[in-house]
Formats: C-alpha cells, sequence, structure tokens
C-alpha cells in the first residue's frame, strides 16, 4: 500500500491548489445571501475623526493585520495557505460592500474561510468599517492600485 506523499499525489481539497473561478463564484453568491437584508441597510454611526481611526488602526492590528496584512493587502505568511485567499481588503468588490455588510462579515465572519467571527463591541466593529473604507486612500500609491500612475 503506498500513500502519496508526493508530489504526484491527488489535489483533492488541497487548501494550496488556488481555487477556480466557478468556486470563487460560488463562494460569492453563497457570501452575499448568507448576509440578512436588515444588515446590509446598515449604516456606520460613527465618523472619520482622526482620534476613531487611530483606535481603529490599533484593532486592526491587533485583530486583522496578521491575515489582511498592515495595508489590508491580504499577503501574510499566515495567508499564504488559506483557501479561499484572503482578500485585498482594498480591493473595489471589498470596497462596494455597504457598511452593513462589512459590520455583518466582521463580527459573524464567514463559513467555510478562515475568516473568524469577531466578539468586539459594536463600536470596535464600527471603527473597523471606518478603517476598511480608509485602506485604499493611505494606499492609493502603491503598485497595481487603481490610483496609481
Amino acid at each position: 500500500m503506498s500513500s502519496h506523499t508526493g508530489s504526484s499525489a491527488p489535489k483533492g481539497l488541497s487548501a494550496r491548489k488556488k481555487p477556480s473561478n466557478f468556486e470563487y463564484a460560488i463562494a460569492n453568491f453563497a457570501l452575499a445571501r448568507s448576509i440578512p437584508s436588515e444588515a446590509k441597510k446598515l449604516r456606520n454611526p460613527l465618523s472619520s475623526e482622526p482620534q476613531i481611526l487611530a483606535e481603529a488602526r490599533k484593532d486592526y492590528k491587533d485583530h486583522c493585520a496578521v491575515c489582511h496584512a498592515e495595508d489590508g493587502g491580504g499577503k501574510t505568511t499566515l495567508s499564504a495557505g488559506l483557501s479561499p485567499e484572503v482578500p485585498d481588503l482594498r480591493a473595489q468588490h471589498i470596497q462596494e460592500l455597504t457598511d452593513g455588510e462589512m459590520f455583518y462579515i466582521i463580527k459573524h465572519g464567514v463559513r467555510f474561510t478562515g475568516m473568524p467571527g469577531w466578539d468586539l463591541g459594536d463600536d470596535h466593529s464600527w471603527r473597523l468599517v471606518l478603517l476598511l473604507r480608509q485602506l485604499p486612500k493611505d494606499n492609493s500609491s502603491q503598485p497595481g492600485s487603481k490610483d496609481s500612475k
């Protein structure tokens, strides 16, 4: 009886294999339908004041950066082994989420991914939503960003 530990081993459900476009489409479809419509309509009660963003940066560093990276790009040692991949939080499809959708994802996580639900107070989660909106602006000069030339 031989074991399949070499490079010729079947891929199966390995997290090392990048998901296909079809798998991404299914995951995005499921995510969109898993967020209650009432949650999608929620508006952030906080405003982007310097002190609130400073607190959000601390929360982000403590809870989010290990997977999403300091700049929100999603490229870290830990995230390299996750499948599906950790999203770039600066990406258009993420920024198009409503504040309520972002809040819901932070609070409840995303099933079948590495995204946990966080038991943070609502103010912490809303601060993180503000920071997520700020990430593309903070990194607009980075290569590959839509604002870089």
